[in-house]
């Protein structure tokens, strides 16, 4: 249940903070950040809280980064289920075939982020990937409270 809550606050933190970036690049073209760019600031911040060695780092992030990329294909994958218009499905049963696969795709999100967390535990000690984690969380809500911020102030 657990493992459950913290997949659903960080795929609601993920998709407020790749929202925000969307809306900011487009309002913002000559402010945009590149993905590396995003990159390099989401490791340097999760490494400093976290307390990463070098040696962490590099045994941590190239993880992390193949499991969000193996995430973030499934969300792009459920988020195209979920924007279908209404009366796109025709019948009760095709609808519920929808419900199912995006059930589906939770549940392997879910699957992915268990089985590398296993692997990042491995990779660096328990108490840093629990930290990077927060650390995450943290970059994902600073991230979108600048963005909120600087649309408030007309940026």
């Amino acid at each position: 249940m657990n493992m459950m809550k913290s997949y659903i606050r960080q795929l609601l933190l993920a998709c407020l903070i790749l929202t925000s970036l969307s809306a900011s690049a487009q309002m913002h073209k000559d402010k945009r950040m590149s993905p590396k760019e995003f990159r390099a600031k989401t490791e340097a911040f999760i490494g400093e809280k976290a307390g990463f060695t070098t040696e962490e780092a590099q045994k941590f992030f190239p993880i992390y980064h193949e499991m969000k990329g193996k995430q973030w294909k499934l969300m792009m994958e459920k988020g195209k289920l979920k924007q279908q218009k209404p009366g796109f499905a025709s019948t009760d049963k095709e609808y519920a075939t929808i419900i199912n696969k995006i059930k589906d795709l939770n549940v392997e999100i879910a699957q992915i982020e268990e089985t590398y967390y296993k692997r990042m535990c491995k990779a660096v000690p328990a108490k840093k990937v629990f930290m990077a984690m927060q650390a995450e969380d943290d970059f994902h809500r600073q991230a979108l409270s600048r963005f909120n911020h600087d649309r408030r102030r007309g940026k």
